[in-house]
């Protein structure tokens, strides 16, 4: 799959206001050029900040053509068709999708007061959270656009999901647990996104969101030079824990629980360095000793690189 060839390199309109708590105390950031996997182009993307909430947002962002051509394939950056025996390969070397799935359906069950065992699974990936909350005894409904993910989710769940953008989703059921993981940077109008979100909760029903943290160290370290929030064009918004918080209670949902993540690969360091032999071996020792105190510091002073939000209706 090229993607050069998918992107049409149309831009959307200016935003005069902040996708989060609709302030228009907004100010320009940053700059940062495109780049998808090996490649690099010339087209550049305007990153602006919320004065009021902190909130970031590419201005002007994408074409939703432009992301629904890369997303009919995959929002993960894949350049081509994995298997499921990659994918859990991949889980064996570096937890990660598995752990944040069980642990947040879990979670979701626990803080659902509705009643209704009905889940809904936006974005739903390689499947792990839908498994995860079928564990937990939910039915559940599955959207996700990209072929890529969805052939794993196949193989992983015995179905495919729903193969559609959630703006284009529609239903008449209720939900008893919503989960968003690493999706609601993804989506051009946010505040759109989650009203829709809390019209299809049952009351009491909670939503499960999880974004990566505007604020985190990887961001005020690297700069522009990060891409696990700072993805483009994919990641059109950069939420702070405290825009999350506005853009949630604003559409009618209480928050009841927020938590920051941080989990990197323990060779991540030596990788980036270009290091190997014993060198690489001494650094990956070292970071993988040092890797839970610095994550729990990091969480602690809300630097960490994920945000786990979760709100119920009513």
């Amino acid at each position: 799959m090229n993607y050069a060839s998918s992107l049409t390199g149309t831009y959307g309109q200016t935003l005069h206001s902040c996708v989060s708590c609709g302030g228009e105390k907004i100010s320009y950031w940053r700059r940062k050029t495109y780049q998808y996997t090996h490649s690099e182009t010339h087209e550049a993307f305007d990153i602006f900040r919320c004065d009021c909430c902190g909130t970031g947002f590419l201005n002007q962002p994408p074409d939703p053509r432009w992301l629904q051509a890369i997303y009919q394939y995959s929002g993960q950056a894949l350049t081509q068709p994995v298997s499921l025996e990659q994918v859990l390969a991949k889980e064996v070397e570096f937890p990660n999708c598995m752990v944040d799935a069980e642990r947040m359906s879990t979670e979701a069950d626990r803080l659902n007061r509705s009643g209704n065992r009905l889940a809904l699974d936006i974005g739903s990936g390689f499947g792990f959270y839908t498994q995860a909350l079928r564990r937990q005894g939910y039915g559940t409904v599955s959207i996700n656009p990209g072929q890529y993910e969805n052939r794993v989710f196949r193989a992983l769940n015995g179905h495919e999901p729903l193969p559609v953008m959630f703006e284009q989703y529609q239903t008449e059921q209720k939900f008893g647990a919503v989960v968003m993981s690493q999706v609601l940077e993804h989506l051009l109008q946010p505040d759109t996104a989650i009203k829709k979100v809390s019209g299809l909760l049952a009351a009491g029903g909670v939503l499960a969101c999880a974004v990566p943290n505007y604020d985190s160290f990887l961001v005020k370290l690297l700069g522009t030079r990060d891409n696990a929030c700072l993805w483009v064009p994919e990641h059109v918004n950069y939420f702070t824990e405290q825009g999350l918080k506005v853009l949630l209670e604003r559409n009618g949902l209480r928050i009841v629980k927020t938590e920051q993540i941080t989990r990197i690969p323990f060779n991540a360091l030596s990788k980036r360095l270009k290091l190997s032999g014993r060198t690489a071996l001494a650094v990956d020792a070292l970071v993988k000793r040092l890797q839970q105190p610095f994550s729990r510091l990091m969480n602690t002073l809300g630097l960490g690189i994920y945000i786990n939000v979760y709100a119920v209706k009513g």
